[in-house]
């Protein structure tokens, strides 16, 4: 059985041929499995009934992953940890200069167990984050800063959002305004160069005194 594999879920987003060429020039090579144009919720459970390995990376089609990345991810997880449900690292927003958002390697006997249910915006992230407490399992938050996450074009945020309420049905007008409308934001560069800030991951660890800087320097 494989450590580690990638599952990239995907609508096709103008960011997606970016996230695809972060993992091609990854240090250390994992099997790799895209997942298109289906529901969130039957996406997520496509992971976890085809995934072959101890964890694996959820990585959306807006995240730009450093290249030594899987092999930090590989580096934390060889060793066994304790009760361990998810391993997460963050991410960091150039455009609006904070860490936001995070990529989690889920451990697959514990997810499997768990499962997967939405709230009624149709997330699942929160809801799967209080299961892990109830059933005693741990979620280790480790600050280290791995990858982007991409700001992609108007038209894309837009698409997502109609699409995000197509597919969700049941979710009110104003919790759906509350919580999608406030989202559109404005790129501050193409995506082609935003990939290019992965090369500022290495100051910005050093800044944060992160773990994963100690394998960068």
């Amino acid at each position: 059985m494989n450590l580690l594999e990638i599952f990239v879920i995907t609508n096709e987003r103008s960011t997606l041929e970016w996230t695809l060429k972060s993992i091609e020039y990854q240090t250390l090579t994992v099997p790799v499995t895209v997942i298109r144009n289906m529901k969130w919720l039957d996406a997520l459970n496509e992971c976890l009934a085809t995934s072959n390995s101890k964890f694996y990376l959820r990585v959306d089609d807006d995240m730009f992953l450093h290249p030594k990345a899987i092999e930090y991810y590989n580096y934390c997880l060889r060793k066994p940890i304790k009760s361990l449900g998810i391993y997460e690292c963050k991410l960091w927003e150039d455009w609006s200069h904070k860490p936001a958002g995070s990529l989690k390697a889920y451990k697959t006997k514990v997810t499997r167990k768990i499962g997967f249910k939405a709230n009624h915006l149709g997330k699942v992230d929160k809801v799967f984050s209080k299961e892990i407490v109830k059933y005693n399992y741990r979620r280790i938050r480790d600050k280290s800063m791995i990858g982007l996450h991409a700001c992609s074009t108007i038209e894309d945020q837009k698409k997502y959002r109609n699409l995000w309420k197509k597919r969700n049905t049941k979710i009110s007008s104003s919790d759906f305004e509350k919580t999608f409308d406030n989202i559109i934001h404005t790129p501050h560069k193409p995506v082609a160069d935003q990939y290019k800030d992965i090369k500022k991951l290495k100051k910005i660890n050093r800044k944060y005194a992160t773990r994963f800087y100690n394998l960068l320097k």
